[in-house]
């Protein structure tokens, strides 16, 4: 794994980034890096305080699903955004997991990316995102994540939505 922009929140990073390059150690898929919260800094008191709200974040779900020139707000696209043209009105829990997925990946020394591999452990990593965001338990933290996701991600609509 790369050691840039994997710096877990978990494990702290003095002395991880040497084992992390020396194959000492392996980050599994349900170990979250730090570049999932705003500002890259994790609350151990409130761990939802601004998870899954990073800047790189959002630019990459508005290069996937919007267009890579409204991630400068300068519009020159000639036709709809991908979001648009498949019908999505809204962030999904799905497509939040899908993009971190994607970041988790881009930020690794992985060559090809495959769901079932052990080294970036991307299989475990989405769906440890998604059980996170059905969990019953924590469906106001999540209708805010969401809230948040749509307020950002498709600011022109200014839609709140309310998940069940």
């Amino acid at each position: 794994m790369s050691i840039w922009g994997l710096f877990y929140a978990q494990q702290g990073w003095i002395g991880i980034g040497e084992k992390l390059v020396n194959g000492q150690i392996q980050v599994s898929g349900d170990q979250w890096p730090i570049m999932l919260y705003a500002k890259y800094q994790y609350n151990l008191d409130d761990p939802w305080e601004d998870l899954l709200r990073s800047s790189l974040l959002i630019n990459v779900f508005e290069h996937i699903f919007t267009s890579p020139s409204s991630v400068n707000q300068e519009p020159k696209a000639t036709r709809s955004c991908n979001a648009r043209i498949h019908g999505m009105l809204a962030v999904t829990r799905a497509s939040i997991a899908y993009m971190a997925t994607q970041v988790h990946f881009a930020l690794t020394s992985a060559q090809v990316f495959l769901r079932t591999d052990l080294t970036t452990d991307s299989k475990c990593f989405y769906n440890s995102i998604l059980i996170l965001l059905d969990d019953p338990e924590e469906c106001d933290e999540v209708e805010s994540l969401m809230n948040w996701w749509n307020q950002s991600a498709f600011p022109d609509d200014r839609m709140t939505f309310h998940w069940v």
